[in-house]
């Protein structure tokens, strides 16, 4: 025992008291912000814009290219894409991850059905051809149509929709 002031304190109870001390500190430190519930980091964040200025004012275009359609913009690849996995598949995990966190820039749909007629992808110079290519050859493998616009100050409407609603120049002419 060792005295203090004219007492005795146990050393377990010194050690108990200087692990408490820790304890507060180490609340005091990690509970400002930094960390969350059960020792998981907190984070923080901010809102930001749907579209960017081009994206926005391709968007408008998009709408009145095919006002026969319902436009979607900024979709996740995995709203339309699934796995061709059981989730009891080991490969299903690795699949899903490939596609979870991938946007489809615009999703064109039939407005009464809602099937997708498909994927328009706002290309700029922030696309890169290798990461393009991949993304189509895994919506074409789920049955999708990708059409690449190259970002630009004006866009050929009547262009845009011959392209959007897969039709042919002929097409056009019969439907008036």
């Amino acid at each position: 025992m060792t005295p203090i002031a004219g007492t005795t304190i146990n050393p377990l109870t010194l050690v108990m008291l200087a692990l408490l001390v820790v304890v507060l500190l180490a609340v005091k430190l990690f509970g400002s912000g930094k960390w969350g519930k059960r020792g998981k980091p907190a984070y923080s964040f901010t809102g930001c814009r749907l579209m960017s200025e081009a994206e926005l004012r391709f968007f408008r275009v998009l709408q009145i290219a095919v006002p026969t359609e319902l436009v979607f913009p900024q979709v996740g690849m995995a709203a339309v894409v699934r796995p061709n996995y059981v989730g009891t598949d080991a490969r299903y995990i690795p699949a899903f991850r490939t596609i979870s966190q991938k946007r489809i820039d615009f999703l064109v749909c039939n407005r009464d059905s809602l099937e997708v007629r498909c994927l328009v992808e706002l290309d700029d110079s922030s696309h890169e051809a290798e990461r393009d290519r991949e993304r189509d050859a895994i919506t074409a493998m789920a049955g999708y149509r990708t059409i690449r616009v190259r970002a630009a100050r004006r866009y050929d409407i009547d262009g845009l929709r011959r392209r959007v609603l897969n039709l042919t120049a002929e097409d056009v002419r019969v439907s008036g």
